[in-house]
């Protein structure tokens, strides 16, 4: 092999290594992340019964109700 195919053959083995060392620490930054997004979700549960309390429901109700759709016979 030529001084090219030497290389590329290093960028390849460099590529693997950084994939290599992504397959390790993902699954850590992933259940690292976990705990957090449980507080993220209990604040802003937390956060959407305060505005509640305060503005009361900000939707009207629809009216009249949806319907679910329903394919039927062609007119």
């Amino acid at each position: 092999m030529g001084s090219t195919g030497q290389g590329f053959s290093v960028l390849v083995g460099i590529l693997w290594a950084l994939l290599g060392l992504l397959w390790i620490f993902v699954p850590f930054a992933i259940f690292g992340i976990k705990g957090l997004l449980k507080q993220i979700v209990a604040e802003q549960r937390r956060t959407n019964e305060i505005l509640s309390r305060v503005h009361g429901d900000r939707l009207p109700p629809a009216s009249p109700e949806p319907q679910p759709f329903r394919v039927g016979p062609y007119p």
